[in-house]
């Protein structure tokens, strides 16, 4: 008995190609089925498949992947939890997180080449998970008077930091600098928000150490790359 070497059908002595996937007949095995060479050629076929996908078909099966498994944890949960405790209790929480999460697939998804929209749409969902978890949490507050500044500052300095670097012709040590200073603002905005919050008046403290810390950092590195008067390869320079 033969076998195909592609799909491992069984092949008849008198056939030309296989019947299933239509490979000749000088590519059958005799004797065992070839199971490991079956499944590397079903891999390989699979990625060949991936990879002949165009760059919206990948997000779109990224996308449907994302709901498929995030849609069977809300179902699992929401079943678990009805079983032990007669009603929904604890697995709110895992919808609303994963409701969330998927929202957020969606939009990087879809809205990847939009980048306003995209951090835009992202912080609203995540704003509306904070509120709810804060709701849940019999309205304790920090998720409106902590958690949404908290998440605007830093979305505020990631889409700065994102045009920046899209706009940046030379990428090189002027990319850590950038960030260091992105994160020196964050660091900024969480102080003042904290003390805001407990004192009721906008305080700079610690954030201060952490402003003179980065500050000369950034200068150096700004310096490095404009003095060299073209983009470092960071990979290159630090032989990695």
């Amino acid at each position: 008995m033969a076998f195909c070497k592609n799909c491992g059908v069984d092949l008849e002595d008198n056939m030309n190609f296989c019947p299933l996937c239509g490979d000749s007949v000088d590519e059958k095995v005799n004797g065992i089925k070839p199971i490991e060479q079956i499944q590397n050629s079903s891999r390989e076929n699979l990625l060949s498949d991936y990879e002949n996908l165009t760059q919206k078909q990948r997000r779109k099966l990224f996308w449907e992947l994302s709901g498929i498994i995030l849609g069977s944890g809300i179902i699992v949960t929401l079943i678990m939890d009805l079983i032990i405790n007669k009603h929904i209790t604890w697995s709110k929480y895992t919808v609303t997180i994963c409701l969330v999460l998927f929202v957020n697939t969606t939009i990087i998804s879809f809205w990847r080449q939009r980048i306003l929209l995209l951090f835009a749409g992202s912080f609203v969902s995540t704003s509306i998970l904070l509120v709810l978890l804060d709701m849940f949490t019999l309205n304790i507050g920090w998720g409106v008077k902590l958690g949404i500044p908290f998440l605007f500052s830093f979305y505020f300095f990631a889409l700065i930091l994102t045009l920046l670097l899209k706009s940046s012709k030379q990428r090189g040590f002027n990319i850590l600098a950038f960030f260091f200073i992105a994160v020196g603002g964050i660091t900024i905005c969480i102080d003042g928000i904290i003390s805001f919050y407990n004192k009721n008046t906008f305080y700079l403290h610690w954030s201060l150490i952490v402003i003179v810390c980065l500050i000369p950092i950034s200068s150096i590195l700004f310096f490095i790359h404009y003095r060299l008067k073209k983009g470092i390869n960071l990979k290159r320079f630090f032989h990695i």
